[in-house]
C-alpha cells in the first residue's frame, strides 16, 4: 500500500501588526504594495514617499489597535482557522494535510512561508487567498508574489493550487445567511428590519480597469438575500478608504446616516469580505460606526462577527482544497 500524499496548505490572509512598535513597519509594508497604493513613480521616488505617509498614518492606526489591546486578533484567528482546516482535512481525505498560516504584511509572512514549504517534500500546495471577492489589490496581488516567489523557490506546475475567490460558493452564502438569522433569532426583542453589508473598498480606478471585486461583491450580496427573511431591508457600503481619490460608494458612514435620517433605529451589520474579525470589523464597524449611529438615533445597533473559526466557513475551505485537488469530498 502506498503512503499518502502529503499536501501543504497555505492559507493566506492581510495580517496586522503584534504590537504597537510594528504599526508603522506594518503600514509601511502595505503601502509599499504597489497593487494597494497606486502611485505612478519611480522606486528611489516612492519609498521615500510611502515612508512618510506610513509614519503619517501610523499615530492615529496605534490609537487603534490600543483599544483592541494593543495588536490584531486577525493572527491568532488565522491561526486557529488553520489548525481547524488541518483536523478536517485530516479527518476526511485519504491524504496528510499541513495547514500554513501565511501574512501579506506582516509576520507569518507569506515569503517565509512558501520558502518553508517549498522546501519540503510535499507532493502538492494549495494556496488559498482568505479575501472571498477577487481583487488586483487582494488575491491578484497574492499571485503576483507566488509568481516571484516560484523564481527562487520553485515547485512544479502541475503540483501547485491557488484558490483565489470564493465569494459566491453556496456554503460562504449560506454560513453568513445562517448566521445573520441565528442573531435575528437570538434578539426577539428587537425588530430588526434592516440589515447593512460592510465591504471593504477597493479604488473606483482599479473598478474601471476591469477589477471584478464589485460585481462579485454585489452578487454575494444578491444571493445571501434569497436566504434571508423577506421582510429585512439589504443595504451595501464600503469602508476603509484611503486616500484622496475616488473609492467605492457609498460609504459605510454615509449609509449609516442615510438610514438614520430615514428613521431606522435598529440595524445589524455584517462585514462583508472579512472573514476574521480585525481592526476594521471591530473598531471600524463595531465602535466608530457604532458611536456615529448612536449619535444618529440609532438605538439598537448590532455588529455581527465574521465567521472566524465557525464550523461552515471551515467545511467551505476543506471542499474548496479537495475539489482544487480532484480528491472525493466527504462528511
Amino acid at each position: 500500500m502506498n503512503d499518502p500524499k502529503k499536501i501543504a496548505v497555505i492559507i493566506s490572509n492581510m495580517g496586522g501588526p503584534d504590537s504597537l512598535d510594528a504599526v508603522g513597519q506594518y503600514l509601511y509594508n502595505i503601502f509599499k504594495d504597489r497593487d494597494i497604493i497606486d502611485i505612478p513613480l519611480p522606486e528611489f521616488l516612492r519609498d521615500p514617499l510611502v515612508r512618510w505617509l506610513a509614519k503619517k498614518r501610523a499615530p492615529e492606526s496605534k490609537e487603534i489597535y490600543e483599544k483592541l489591546g494593543g495588536k490584531t486578533p486577525l493572527t491568532e484567528i488565522t491561526s486557529q482557522q488553520a489548525r481547524h482546516l488541518q483536523d478536517t482535512l485530516n479527518k476526511s481525505a485519504d491524504a496528510d494535510f499541513e495547514v500554513f498560516p501565511a501574512m501579506r504584511y506582516w509576520y507569518p509572512f507569506l515569503e517565509e512561508v512558501w520558502k518553508q514549504v517549498a522546501d519540503q517534500p510535499f507532493d502538492k500546495i494549495v494556496v488559498v487567498s482568505l479575501y472571498p471577492f477577487y481583487s488586483t489589490t487582494t488575491s491578484g496581488s497574492l499571485e503576483k508574489l507566488i509568481r516571484r516567489l516560484l523564481q527562487t523557490h520553485p515547485v512544479a506546475e502541475d503540483d501547485l493550487r491557488i484558490i483565489n475567490r470564493f465569494g459566491s460558493h453556496p456554503l460562504f452564502i449560506s454560513a453568513i445567511a445562517d448566521t445573520i438569522k441565528s442573531v435575528i433569532a437570538a434578539h426577539p426583542q428587537i425588530a430588526f428590519r434592516d440589515i447593512l453589508f460592510s465591504a471593504h473598498s477597493i479604488p473606483m480606478a482599479r473598478i474601471r480597469r476591469g477589477d471584478p471585486y464589485r460585481d462579485e461583491v454585489g452578487e454575494a450580496v444578491r444571493l445571501i438575500q434569497q436566504q434571508l427573511p423577506p421582510e429585512l431591508r439589504v443595504h451595501l457600503a464600503y469602508q476603509s478608504k484611503l486616500g484622496p481619490v475616488k473609492w467605492l460608494s457609498p460609504a459605510t458612514s454615509d449609509k449609516i446616516e442615510e438610514l438614520a435620517g430615514q428613521g431606522v433605529r435598529n440595524l445589524l451589520v455584517y462585514p462583508l469580505g472579512f472573514v476574521a474579525d480585525n481592526s476594521e470589523t471591530l473598531y471600524e464597524i463595531g465602535m466608530l460606526y457604532r458611536e456615529l449611529a448612536e449619535s444618529k438615533g440609532i438605538s439598537n445597533y448590532y455588529r455581527i462577527d465574521a465567521l472566524n473559526t465557525d464550523a461552515r466557513f471551515i467545511q467551505l475551505l476543506k471542499e474548496l482544497i479537495l475539489q482544487s485537488l480532484g480528491l472525493d469530498l466527504a462528511d
